[in-house]
């Protein structure tokens, strides 16, 4: 299931430009992607309309140097835990595919995103992906 039909939408991002805006994150094609505006850090949040169980992710970037991830299953966006940090290669701005499972499933209403630092002046996020899980409905995800 796609980040938009798990009805997950981009509460917050730290830039906004109006040709690779935040929501791009949210499209399944790597071809559309969010690109940040200059100084780093850069993040973003996505929030769930309904908590997901997560157990493995991929994350397709840019010019991305270092990037942390953090979840939360409040109901605000509060008290994020850490679930992966990570320094990538530099890829010439070619794609950076990062794929990583879990210790454990997670149960995830809003979860976060910081590049800590880029290759580059600008950065970009292509598409991220969640699998292993099952809404609270009992959806797979």
């Amino acid at each position: 299931m796609t980040l938009t039909e798990s009805n997950a939408f981009v509460s917050m991002s730290s830039s906004a430009d109006q040709d690779y805006p935040p929501s791009n994150i949210l499209d399944p094609s790597e071809n559309v992607f969010w690109m940040t505006t200059g100084l780093y850090p850069q993040e973003f949040i996505l929030t769930f309309k309904e908590s997901i169980d997560v157990r493995e992710l991929r994350f397709v970037t840019s010019n991305v140097k270092r990037f942390v991830m953090f979840s939360t299953s409040n109901q605000d966006p509060k008290n994020f835990e850490t679930i992966l940090e990570k320094t990538l290669s530099n890829n010439e701005n070619n794609l950076q595919v990062t794929s990583h499972t879990l210790d454990r499933s997670l149960e995830v209403r809003h979860f976060k995103c910081v590049i800590l630092a880029g290759y580059d002046s600008f950065a970009s996020v292509h598409s991220l992906k969640f699998d292993g899980g099952n809404t609270r409905m009992g959806k797979k995800h």
